[in-house]
């Protein structure tokens, strides 16, 4: 039985897009990213969790910078999101 699922589990990492093997080749983060997509379900909230710890100790060393960048890059995104919905 454990062949069967190793097995589903080589192909499906084989299936996955060119963006997804590249961001799996990032040491830490690459390890995170892979767990959360091809792991158990559990992954994807300690994935999330990580993110938002990570993110909170960025603010508590960097401060103001950490709270702005990724505020920035979330306009563009919702820029992106209105020019689609109104073609």
């Amino acid at each position: 039985m454990s062949d069967i699922t190793m097995s589903s589990a080589a192909s499906a990492e084989d299936e996955d897009p060119i963006f997804f093997k590249l961001l799996f080749l990032f040491p830490v983060l690459g390890w995170l990213f892979k767990d959360a997509v091809h792991g158990n379900n559990e992954a994807k909230y300690y994935f999330c969790a990580n993110i938002f710890v990570g993110w909170g100790l960025s603010i508590a060393f960097f401060g103001y910078p950490a709270i702005i960048i990724p505020a920035l890059s979330l306009v563009f995104l919702a820029f992106v999101w209105i020019i689609g919905v109104c073609r």
